[in-house]
């Protein structure tokens, strides 16, 4: 067994050994290298420069993130003016094309009045309908201006139906396909003769008509003026099929000139005569 004062010895050596190392790290780290940086500050900067490099890493991605959605957003807002720019300008371009529209059409419609021999006043479309069971037009014009019932109505180069309700300011008319229609009609080409029903679709009936009779495929079909609404000559539809009927006369469906759904504007005629002058040239019958 070793003696007690032996082993202090030892310990009290080995303190004073790590005391005077720690005193030789302090002198160490405090002496100045080139630079003017302490040992000791060199060391810390050597063992932070990975963490600071990864932070300044990514507070630069971050800004770069911020940048970014700045500049979406400052984009998007462009963007959405762009959009709002360009949907006033394609507004603006519909309404120049229908008022450019609509000014061809009251040319025509003037045109047609000043070709007509009878009185005649323009009318806008208010509304319209079109089912199995009727088929009218509201127009916008009225007792106030000299609408009656049973005046005939027409646009462009053919017939589009009678007044059949009439008010201050507005008239109802029934259109030539309503399926209460009828109308006095005779082939352009042969003076077939015959009447003209509608029948609640967008087509018409020509009935009447003797076997006889000289009718064909695609022949026209225009106003008599026998009934005394619609003026003689005034166009009605063409001929696209034709049915024998066993009591001898042909039933024979019209394809009608105009397309009722896009009509927009009309021409009341106040006196039920003349007509043939509003055919459009070439289709206008020889006079003697």
């Amino acid at each position: 067994m070793r003696p007690a004062g032996t082993s202090k010895t030892r310990q009290n050596a080995l303190l004073l050994v790590v005391l005077l190392f720690g005193q030789l790290l302090l002198m160490t780290g405090s002496v100045r290298r080139t630079g003017g940086a302490t040992q000791l500050e060199s060391w810390t900067m050597t063992l932070t420069a990975p963490v600071v490099s990864v932070a300044s890493f990514l507070a630069g991605g971050i800004d770069g993130v911020l940048d970014g959605m700045a500049d979406l957003i400052d984009a998007h807002g462009r963007s959405a003016r762009l959009a709002r720019e360009n949907h006033a300008l394609r507004t603006e371009l519909r309404r120049a094309r229908e008022a450019s529209a609509e000014a061809d059409r009251l040319r025509e419609l003037l045109g047609m009045r000043e070709a007509l021999a009878p009185a005649a006043i323009g009318a806008s479309v208010v509304m319209s309908r079109h089912t199995a069971t009727e088929r009218m037009l509201v127009l916008d014009r009225g007792s106030d201006d000299g609408v009656t019932i049973d005046l005939a109505v027409v646009a462009w180069g053919g017939a589009i139906g009678r007044v059949i309700e009439v008010g201050k300011s507005h008239a109802k008319v029934r259109l030539l396909t309503d399926p209460n229609s009828g109308i006095a009609g005779i082939v352009q080409r042969s003076r077939a003769q015959g009447m003209v029903q509608g029948n609640g679709s967008d087509t018409l009936r020509f009935v009447f008509v003797s076997r006889l009779e000289d009718v064909v495929y695609g022949d026209r079909t225009v106003a008599s003026g026998a009934v005394g609404i619609f003026p003689r000559g005034f166009g009605i539809g063409r001929v696209s099929s034709i049915v024998e009927k066993p009591d001898g006369s042909r039933e024979i469906e019209l394809v009608p000139e105009i397309d009722y759904r896009e009509v927009e504007e009309v021409l009341v005629l106040l006196e039920p005569e003349g007509g043939e002058y509003l055919l459009p040239p070439g289709l206008r019958e020889p006079r003697s």
